[in-house]
């Protein structure tokens, strides 16, 4: 048998040809997958930050939206009422005695901040910081903001009465 024959086995031109055409077939195929694939990434991507900086919220979207809370400036810190434990202690709603925060039980000497919406006692070093950077009280998480004047609901049904 002859090697010329085109039966005896061995590739011919004819055959490495179409051969060398599938994996160029192959190729173009994967290349043209991929390119499918960065580009809808990337056009989605610049989409979503579109859109955020539309709604004005420039944090890029793999990060849980929340909201930004502004504290107590110097001045309103200063307005909320500063007692002595010894004093606070004789009141009769006063609770707990320790401080909610760093959890050291109070001295006699102690300073503490009676937050006024709720009555909540804490040493003045422990809770400042967290009201400059928090307007709500860190226990209950009522709103610590002092109000200019009471409203007439307010008088007429208190919607907050501690216990006495």
């Amino acid at each position: 048998m002859n090697s010329t024959d085109g039966s005896g086995g061995v590739f011919t031109a004819a055959d490495i040809g179409g051969f060398s055409q599938g994996i160029g077939i192959s190729i173009g195929i994967i290349f043209l997958l991929v390119t499918i694939i960065l580009t809808s990434y990337f056009c989605s991507r610049n989409q979503l930050s579109a859109i955020q900086a539309q709604q004005g919220n420039p944090e890029p979207s793999n990060q849980h939206s929340t909201t930004v809370e502004e504290g107590f400036d110097e001045a309103t810190l200063r307005s909320f009422p500063k007692v002595l434990y010894s004093k606070a202690k004789l009141r009769k709603n006063t609770t707990g005695c320790c401080c909610s925060i760093c959890l050291a039980d109070y001295k006699g000497t102690d300073m503490l901040r009676l937050l006024p919406s709720c009555g909540h006692l804490f040493h003045v070093k422990c809770v400042d910081p967290w009201l400059r950077l928090h307007p709500t009280c860190p226990v209950c998480r009522n709103s610590s903001a002092p109000t200019p004047s009471s409203t007439p609901l307010t008088e007429v049904a208190p919607l907050y009465s501690r216990p006495r």
